[in-house]
């Protein structure tokens, strides 16, 4: 990809400015990305972790009450 795309290109931040060859570029954007997409997925596994397990608890006394009322008819 490096000698594909040698061209150098300025970049403008707020306070200043660089000029990087466009490989660089290009993979500091794909590394931005990987890692805002490792975060986005590590909350959403998270929220459908912790709901799973809260429905799991409520879940729990109800096949208990059924136990037991099946051991009441035995």
């Amino acid at each position: 990809m490096g000698s594909q795309n040698p061209q150098l290109v300025q970049i403008n931040y707020i306070i200043a400015s660089n000029t990087l060859p466009l490989a660089v570029i290009i993979s500091i954007c794909f590394l931005i990305g990987v890692v805002i997409g490792c975060f986005i997925s590590f909350k959403i596994f998270s929220k459908l972790k912790w709901q799973n397990y809260r429905l799991k608890k409520q879940l729990a006394p109800e096949k208990d009450k059924n136990k037991l009322a099946a051991n009441k008819d035995a």
